[in-house]
């Protein structure tokens, strides 16, 4: 990946803007390395705010390509990424938040962590009130938050799952983040954190609500080359299966690309609560007390996972998945 710092003798920031910005027959998108020198250049704090702010509402009008999201990601990523001292299966992003169902994908998640899954979530953005966001669930159900990606490593040794928020990963892209408050719209950063993966887990995640962004991220995954990617319409947005209705599903292993719709395993919509709560959760998992719904979205959610990454059948992921949950206790 090129390095955004080799560019800033290439292009500037009003070049940047310009070509953004100069209407509907003089604009154009950015490519892959400009992308990666404006981000680069917000990462380094070299940019104004008045160019920050230029570029994220241009950004946030034309939308971004996979293109550009791939240049950024590249930028961001390049600074984080450790030494491949730690393997890691999973790259769990959690940025959704959820609003009427349980946060099951959690659930899903110490799941395959109790069955030698290792599994590193991250997440931020807590900024919608009433969304049950990964923090706090992770906190109730005994996954712990770190604080440095150091100190994943241990906990993922010791766990084989936890934890890490935006802020501690990287401020500024936290700070984009939080800054939807302030201008009224997303940004880029919100769709481009899905595709960081600090630790170069061998399998990644992008869950998303709108299925017209699906394209998009998978696109965006394959330019990044991550070589084995998993993209679905999720409840709430997050990377978790709905068992009563059709989940869409982008995949993408090695060369072979995938498109495919799960067939829903209840016979009927489930009833959705009011507001998604923690105790439905912790009932579930210590006592199997349920009507259903949550159980069957972990075990499709979880299955899903260990078929990529055994490479392996749905139906004998969904039976390995059955007896572990079985055997959870």
């Amino acid at each position: 990946m090129t390095n955004p710092n080799s560019l800033t003798e290439q292009y500037t920031m009003p070049a940047m803007i310009r070509a953004l910005g100069r209407g509907k027959s003089g604009s154009r998108n950015l490519s892959f390395d400009e992308a990666a020198f404006v981000m680069g250049a917000i990462l380094n704090e070299t940019i104004t705010p008045a160019q920050l702010g230029a570029f994220l509402m241009l950004m946030r009008v034309k939308e971004e390509t996979a293109e550009e999201l791939a240049g950024m990601v590249s930028a961001c990523i390049q600074p984080l990424t450790l030494a491949p001292s730690c393997s890691v299966d999973v790259n769990w992003p959690a940025y959704a938040g959820k609003k009427k169902q349980p946060s099951w994908y959690l659930l899903a998640a110490r799941l395959l962590a109790r069955n030698g899954i290792s599994i590193f979530i991250h997440g931020g953005g807590e900024h919608t009130a009433g969304r049950q966001y990964a923090i706090d669930v992770c906190r109730v159900l005994d996954i712990a938050v770190v604080s440095s990606l150091n100190a994943a490593q241990v906990e993922l040794q010791r766990t084989n799952i936890c934890y890490m928020a935006l802020a501690d990963i990287s401020p500024i892209l936290s700070a984009l983040i939080d800054m939807k408050a302030e201008l009224g719209l997303r940004s880029p950063a919100n769709t481009l954190v899905r595709h960081i993966n600090p630790l170069q887990a061998g399998l990644t995640l992008q869950g998303m609500f709108h299925p017209a962004y699906m394209a998009l991220h998978h696109q965006t995954a394959i330019l990044l080359g991550q070589n084995n990617n998993l993209v679905l319409k999720g409840d709430g947005g997050e990377f978790e299966v709905r068992p009563d209705s059709l989940t869409a599903i982008a995949s993408h292993a090695g060369a072979q690309n995938d498109q495919q719709k799960l067939e829903p395993v209840l016979a009927r919509r489930a009833l959705r609560p009011e507001k998604a709560q923690l105790d439905p959760l912790l009932a579930l998992w210590d006592h199997n007390e349920g009507d259903g719904y949550g159980q069957a979205a972990v075990l499709q959610t979880a299955a899903l996972i260990v078929s990529a990454l055994q490479r392996i059948t749905l139906a004998e992921a969904q039976a390995t998945v059955a007896q572990w949950w079985a055997q959870r206790h």
